[in-house]
């Protein structure tokens, strides 16, 4: 970090992008480089993201009183589905190469450049990827060079920081420290990530549908006409149009899903992980 000319930390607020900031945030204050820091968060446009998702971003950031920057790619995921009449897959996740890899492409040439150095940047980005999450991320290394991005101008070095961790041991640092998460956890998704992940499975669909419903959002009569209309399946075998279906079956048997705030501490680690973590919240504010 000391010898990085910048450090940026790419976050989506969810629950692994805050334990990694706030990881780097105590590592730059270690090596007495805070300053170096920067928080960029890669907007997918509307009616992707889960309300309230860039500013929960900021909010993270400005709690360290660092840069906050939005990098967005024009028309976002839903524009980038329609042109292309296909949804992204687990094989082709344009969502993360288009969205979020291309569009940070041009900021590192931002940064480059207003660092004015006479010789190659090295710019250190920092990610909350664990290995945990599947098998191709598990083999995912801590520390590597970014050739896709570097250049002769900027070396990129990719640092996974929590890598090494488990779910319920990010749980315990968000707990520990007081870090603010999003509220759709509590409703038992596991993942911040679009409102239709390509890759969730079908269970995380139908739970995401569901929380729609109670939370009066759109997004499910936008993207089963967003499907409808392109003639493509959601992901193979499955169709949005069949899965807002069972969320309303299910609805209409047990009722509009409910959740209280804390419900996802609860879930992992217990009742009295949320008191602790409202206190360390507050001491935080």
């Amino acid at each position: 970090m000391r010898r990085a000319d910048a450090v940026l930390v790419h976050t989506s607020a969810g629950k692994d992008s805050v334990v990694a900031l706030h990881r780097t945030v105590m590592a730059a204050k270690a090596a007495g480089c805070l300053d170096k820091v920067v928080v960029v968060h890669a907007d997918l446009g509307p009616g992707t993201e889960w309300p309230g998702v860039r500013e929960l971003a900021q909010r993270q950031a400005e709690r360290y009183g660092l840069r906050f920057v939005v990098v967005a790619a024009p028309g976002g995921f839903l524009g980038m589905v329609e042109n292309r009449g296909m949804w992204p897959d687990a094989a082709r996740r344009l969502c993360t190469s288009t969205l979020k890899r291309d569009a940070s492409a041009h900021l590192y040439t931002q940064v480059a450049t207003a660092l004015g150095l006479d010789g190659q940047a090295l710019l250190l980005s920092v990610y909350g990827v664990r290995g945990g999450e599947s098998r191709a991320r598990a083999l995912k290394p801590v520390l590597s060079i970014d050739t896709r991005a570097s250049s002769g101008r900027r070396l990129i070095l990719s640092w996974n920081i929590i890598h090494d961790l488990t779910s319920d041991e990010v749980w315990q640092e968000i707990r520990d420290h007081g870090l603010e998460y999003h509220p759709v956890y509590d409703c038992g998704l596991d993942r911040l990530s679009c409102i239709y992940c390509v890759v969730a499975p079908e269970s995380a669909l139908i739970l995401a549908s569901r929380a729609c419903f109670a939370l009066g959002l759109t997004a499910p009569e936008v993207y089963t006409e967003l499907e409808r209309r392109i003639g493509h399946t959601f992901k193979p075998g499955i169709t949005l149009g069949g899965v807002v279906a069972a969320a309303r079956m299910l609805d209409a048997l047990d009722g509009p899903l409910t959740w209280e705030r804390g419900d996802a501490l609860r879930r992992h680690l217990g009742e009295d992980a949320v008191q602790e973590w409202r206190r360390n919240l507050a001491l935080a504010i």
